[in-house]
C-alpha cells in the first residue's frame, strides 16, 4: 500500500506543476497489433495516454497507461512531426488470467495545425517486459489518430 501511495505522489507532483501549460484533450482509435480507443490529455509535448482494446496476437482485453515526452522535432517541407518517447504499463486480462507489462512507448507524430482538422497522427511501437503471469518480451505497435479539443 505504501508503494501506491509514493508513486500517486510522485505521479501528482509531476502532474499538477506541468498543467500550468496549455492543455487539451484528445480522443481517437488506434489499429495494429490491436485495435484501441486512445485517450490523450496534452501538455505541450507532454502527455498522458489511455488506450483500452483489444489484442488481435494474444487474443486479450488490455488497458494501456503511459506519459510521453517529444524528445526531437523535425520538418519535412511545411509539415512537422515530433518523435516521442515514454514509459508506462499494459494491464490485460488474458484467458482469464491477469497481464502486466511495463511498456516503453517510442513513435513519431505528425500533427495538423488546421484549427478545421486538429488531428495527431501517429505510428508507436511499444517494447516492453511482461511481468505477470510469467516474465517474457511484450510488444504492441499501431498507427493511430486523435481529434484534439481545446
Amino acid at each position: 500500500m505504501k508503494r501506491i501511495l509514493i508513486i500517486a505522489v510522485l505521479a501528482l507532483i509531476v502532474v499538477f506543476p506541468v498543467t500550468a501549460a496549455s492543455t487539451s484533450w484528445a480522443a481517437g482509435l488506434n489499429i495494429g497489433t490491436g485495435a484501441s480507443l486512445a485517450g490523450q490529455f496534452q501538455m505541450d509535448k507532454f502527455k498522458l495516454n489511455v488506450n483500452l482494446g483489444y489484442g488481435f496476437i494474444n487474443k486479450y482485453v488490455a488497458a494501456d497507461v503511459f506519459a510521453d515526452y517529444q524528445v526531437y522535432e523535425f520538418n519535412i517541407d511545411k509539415a512537422r512531426f515530433g518523435v516521442t518517447a515514454g514509459a508506462g504499463a499494459n494491464l490485460a486480462l488474458v484467458n482469464k488470467k491477469f497481464g502486466l507489462a511495463a511498456i516503453v512507448p517510442v513513435g513519431v507524430v505528425y500533427r495538423l495545425d488546421n484549427k478545421d482538422i486538429p488531428l495527431d497522427i501517429y505510428l508507436r511501437v511499444q517494447p516492453g517486459v511482461l511481468i505477470l503471469p510469467e516474465v517474457k518480451f511484450h510488444i504492441d505497435a499501431y498507427l493511430g489518430a486523435v481529434w484534439r479539443f481545446q
